[in-house]
């Protein structure tokens, strides 16, 4: 297949000066600078470019137009990238969010996350970190957690629901968008599931004594659904595609010796055990819990795990869960880069 020629590229002079030229006419379309990224125009992801002069840099459009002040740094991602009306630029050690029009989205922050949120074309959201900590801001400068010492990407900032995880002295907890805290503090807590918007389900882990750390599944209103095990694997329930679960604890075939493998089994929502037990050990796992069976693969070697389906399968309603968020949910502005849709 014959590769496609590009309509712009960067030429450089004998004092190595760039500028961007037209292919097909060889006509000049900007001014000499130092450099020129070749991210955006050249590459054909947006009608932008950053070009680099005196060690500052700035955004420029295919017509010649300056979108951008002269700053430290401007980050590829959003604007430049074709993603989204937003870019990041970092100026004196301080970071900040503007549109193409100019205007200042965001305070001067000492970090702004820009691969996810609002500069990425994804929702509305961005994390901040000021004096250490981190706390979620929308676009028009409200603040929408409490600084936290971190704050995952998954889940709000990402689009994927009205939920995040906070973590603070060392302790993880989920918290929706208006700020309230839905479940308890824990060493761990696994976006999948709940923050993913995938199911009503996480998984936390925590520390129990002697046992070393466990882990166990609840539900967005706070109820235990599972035992603590050693290990919980996020197939079916976690995932929203069924109504089991794999669960294992650490044990060994030899007397006072270190665990050798996860000896597991596959359990109903109701915690009722379904399957006999196997062996996982840092094997392959391909679960089909609506014929009623599990392949593990350990050291090369197959086993079939079959168990008796509880009862028909009941399929959690993907489309019904939505609902529970979407209520509360923010429609996605204009602002939102979509490609098939727009152009800027």
């Amino acid at each position: 297949m014959e590769e496609r020629k590009r309509k712009y590229e960067i030429r450089k002079r004998e004092d190595g000066m760039e500028a961007i030229f037209e292919v097909e006419t060889g006509k000049r379309i900007s001014e000499w600078f130092d450099r020129i990224e070749s991210y955006g125009l050249v590459y054909e992801m947006s009608d932008y470019y950053i070009a680099i002069k005196d060690g500052k840099e700035a955004i420029f459009h295919k017509d010649g137009r300056q979108i951008s002040r002269w700053y430290d740094h401007i980050c590829i991602e959003g604007l430049i990238n074709g993603e989204s009306i937003y870019y990041l630029v970092r100026n004196r050690d301080k970071e900040a969010i503007f549109d193409v029009n100019g205007n200042q989205i965001s305070k001067w922050y000492e970090k702004i996350i820009s691969y996810v949120g609002l500069v990425k074309g994804q929702t509305e959201y961005y994390i901040a970190r000021r004096y250490g900590k981190y706390a979620i801001f929308d676009k028009d400068g409200n603040q929408i957690s409490k600084w936290y010492e971190e704050i995952e990407d998954e889940g709000l900032v990402r689009g994927d629901s009205i939920y995040y995880i906070a973590s603070e002295d060392g302790k993880y907890a989920i918290f929706d968008k208006e700020g309230n805290q839905i479940s308890k503090w824990y060493s761990m807590i696994n976006p999948d599931g709940l923050v993913k918007g995938e199911s009503i389900y996480y998984i936390a882990e925590k520390r129990i004594s002697a046992e070393g750390y466990k882990e166990a599944i609840f539900d967005m209103y706070g109820n235990q659904i599972s035992k603590w095990h050693h290990q919980i694997y996020p197939y079916g329930l976690i995932e929203g595609t069924a109504d089991y679960y794999i669960a294992g604890d650490l044990y060994s075939d030899r007397i006072f010796s270190s665990a050798d493998y996860y000896l597991s089994a596959v359990y109903y929502k109701d915690g009722q055990k379904v399957s006999k037990d196997f062996k996982i050990k840092s094997g392959f796992i391909e679960v089909d819990f609506h014929n009623g069976k599990v392949k593990v693969i350990n050291d090369g070697k197959e086993e079939i795990i079959e168990f008796e389906i509880k009862k028909k399968e009941e399929i959690l309603d993907y489309t019904k869960l939505l609902n529970i968020w979407n209520k509360n949910r923010e429609v996605r502005k204009n602002e939102v880069w979509n490609k098939r849709e727009r152009r800027w």
